[in-house]
């Protein structure tokens, strides 16, 4: 923002990915082929359309390693500590703050905007209370 331009992301999760690295084909050739079934549309059209693609591997991002957040050795309090409440009045959610096992997840983010909801509706019960 503010610029506004067609765009498109794609996502290939764990065993999607794995599969898409066996695959001899390039990543953006493959994602074409896929959007084009599902629109109807040939590949080559679609390849005349493409105007630039751009492709991260995250699973082998270095620092990464396919999370989109992790805990170094020694922090495991680490995601706890993020989803601490500041004096009650902001709350922190996302995958980062998750204290089921699951952060780097979708279902880590929601796991944790769960028990932020919870924090926050404990908040106003106890406000309402008062």
């Amino acid at each position: 923002m503010p610029d506004r331009f067609p765009a498109i992301t794609g996502w290939a999760p764990w065993r999607c990915a794995e599969k898409l690295e066996s695959e001899n084909m390039p990543i953006a050739t493959r994602a074409l082929q896929t959007l084009g079934g599902l629109l109807g549309v040939d590949t080559a059209e679609m390849e005349s359309l493409l105007e630039i693609a751009y492709f991260h591997d995250w699973q082998s991002a270095p620092y990464s390693r396919g999370a989109y957040s992790y805990v170094k050795p020694g922090a495991a309090d680490a995601p706890e500590v993020l989803g601490r409440p500041v004096k009650n009045t902001l709350f922190f959610a996302g995958e980062a703050a998750d204290i089921t096992g699951n952060n780097g997840t979708v279902h880590g983010a929601i796991a944790s905007a769960r028990r932020a909801v919870t924090d926050i509706t404990k908040r106003d019960t106890a406000s309402a209370a008062d």
